[in-house]
Order: structure tokens, then sequence, then C-alpha cells
């Protein structure tokens, strides 16, 4: 999506150049037009002002770039840009570094993970979606050619990557505020990657969340019988938060299951249908600690 938009902004601004340039030989040919006309002298004046008019409304403004001379956004335009965008993570990574180091990185940036990048009071800022959060999370150091010593330096990449409901500059400033902060703490300050909820105030586990965010949504499983979960595990068994939070509950019922031949059989056939339909090893070792538990 924020490629996408960024695509559009260059095509207008591209748009935008063309037309200016047709307006310039729009008004080049309509003056000598005039000049060859043969217009009476009383209507001349009063033509000539009408022309100007006319050409003057041709003008375009001009377009200040989006861009800064490291083909960054310039940080007032990623935030026009960025109040507009519902969804994906706001990541900051610490700018303090020399600036042929710092170009450099943000080149990188730009060219491997997204074009939606920044700079604002030494932090490089960004936002990206699912997959380039997957990149940004495994970019430690990026290797860089030291003209000066003829060598590689490895650029440590020190992150927090924010999960917000909206991109707004408070918000932002807000990101910005914390990540001194954590940068600071003798904890904190040298773990290369942190992930932090602007709405909860704390550092968390996107994908912990993630999973404990969908397992709510199926809060009904404790409302159903064994027998009729067992119909319903059939209808989701891709559906891994529905089988985590269905395994959760079994984990939890384990005695009371225990105390019940039938029921102890229909998980048991839950247990196994898992077991063959989903072979995510992380459900596997539960599956098996749960046989486990049941059969002791």
């Amino acid at each position: 999506m924020i490629n996408i938009l960024l695509q559009k902004i260059k095509e207008l601004e591209t748009e935008l150049k063309e037309i200016k340039q047709k307006n310039s030989f729009a008004k080049e040919k309509i003056l000598e037009l005039f000049k060859e006309c043969k217009i009476p002298k009383e209507k001349k004046s009063k033509f000539k002002l009408e022309l100007v008019s006319v050409l003057s409304n041709l003008d375009v403004k001009k377009i200040n770039s989006f861009y800064d001379e490291n083909n960054a956004l310039k940080y007032s335009s990623f935030i026009d840009i960025a109040k507009n965008i519902n969804k994906g993570f706001l990541v900051i990574i610490d700018g303090h570094m020399n600036e042929d180091k710092r170009k450099f990185v943000i080149g990188f940036l730009i060219n491997k993970i997204s074009p939606f990048f920044a700079f604002s009071d030494n932090k490089i800022i960004g936002i990206l979606d699912n997959e380039q959060l997957k990149k940004i999370k495994e970019l430690n150091e990026i290797p860089f050619f030291n003209p000066q010593t003829g060598e590689f330096d490895d650029v440590e990449v020190f992150k927090v990557v924010f999960d917000t409901e909206e991109f707004d500059l408070r918000n932002i400033e807000k990101a910005k505020k914390i990540f001194d902060e954590l940068r600071r703490r003798p904890s904190y300050k040298n773990k290369r990657y942190i992930e932090y909820s602007l709405d909860k105030n704390k550092v968390i586990d996107f994908e912990q969340e993630q999973l404990s965010k969908e397992k709510r949504k199926f809060a009904y499983i404790y409302d159903e019988k064994y027998p009729n979960l067992e119909i319903i595990l059939k209808r989701e068994i891709r559906n891994i938060p529905f089988v985590l939070a269905l395994l959760e509950r079994i984990d939890e019922e384990m005695d009371y299951i225990k105390e019940s031949k039938g029921i102890q059989n229909i998980v048991n056939r839950m247990l196994n249908f898992i077991e063959m339909n989903l072979p995510e090893e992380g459900i596997l070792e539960e599956v098996r600690f749960l046989r486990q538990r049941l059969s002791a």
C-alpha cells in the first residue's frame, strides 16, 4: 500500500512537470499568433489584458520536492502521507553516525526495505508492512565500505518498532521520545530490535500479542460443549489461533475431562485430528503434552 502511494506521488509530480512544459509551449504559440493577428488597434489593449489573464492561469505553481538530498522523504512530507495510513508499523532507527554512514544507511533502507523513510532529530523513521517488518527484524548490521581505510565497517542497526492505531504527528513525536528513553536505559540500550506498543505504553512481543488478540475472538470456545467443538474443529482446523485457544481450554479443564470417558474419547479424537492435519511443530508439542496428561 505504501509503495503504491509513493508511486502515485511520483507519477503526479511527473504529470505536473509535463503540464508545466506544455503550458510553456502553449504560451509561446499563443504569443506568436497574437503578433500575427490583425486586431484593431482600439481592441488590442483589452485583448492583451485578457490574454495575459489566460496565460497566467496556465502557470503551475512550483512543486517543492517531497524528497531531501538523500532521496529520503522530507519529514513534513512523511507526516502528511503517514497520517493517511491506517495499517502498518512505525520503525525508528538510531541515526547517530557520521554523515557518510547515515547517507549510506538511508539509501540501503530505501532500496532494500521500503521507500517510505524520513530523517529527523538524528532518527531514521519509516512505516512498514508485515513483510517489511520481517526484513527489518533480521537487519542487525549493514556493511559499509569506508573509503578512508579501504575496508568494510559494519554499521550496527539499533531499532524500535512501534505498534500504533494512528500515524499522526502526535504519535510519531511520542514514539521519538520513547525511542530516546529506551536507548538510554541500561536494559535496552544494547538491544538491536525492540517491539513497543504505543497504545499500551510498554515493550511487547508482536507475535504473542497478535495470538492473544486472535484467541480472544474465540472466547465462545468456553461456552461450547465438547461434541460441538469437535464439529467446529473440522471446519476451523487451519485457523491456528482457534486451535491454540481450543488446546488452552483442554489444558485448563484436564481434570474435568478425565472424569468422563465420553469426553475423554472426544478430546482424544480432536488431538488426533489436529496432529494429522496441522503438523506445525509448536502445536504438535502441545498436542503430545496434552495426550500425556490425558493418559496419566
